[in-house]
């Protein structure tokens, strides 16, 4: 996949800021990563955006739900704590 514009949502302020800032202290463990990333985002429209955590409730929901487990969904097949997740989601519009 070669995606042109794309933008990155992360409740983690640290890493968004080594994304957004050169000038920022970022952590040694992924600066190499994160510099080879920094390189594919100057040829593409890349953008990298901090979202707290509360606005990110439903990526953190699909993740917890789905680390340590070894399978695919099924299409239409939602896990009812996504769904409320979304449905709650969709009342703070």
């Amino acid at each position: 996949m070669n995606y042109l514009e794309v933008i990155f949502e992360s409740d983690c302020l640290t890493l968004i800021n080594c994304f957004k800032d050169d000038k920022s202290a970022c952590p040694w463990e992924i600066k190499t990563i994160v510099d080879d990333i920094k390189i594919g985002a100057q040829l593409r429209k890349w953008s990298f955006i901090w979202c707290n955590m509360e606005k990110n409730r439903v990526a953190h929901g699909l993740v917890k739900f789905c680390s340590g487990m070894n399978f695919f969904f099924q299409t239409g097949c939602i896990p009812l704590d996504m769904v409320v997740l979304i449905a709650d989601d969709v009342k703070r519009l």
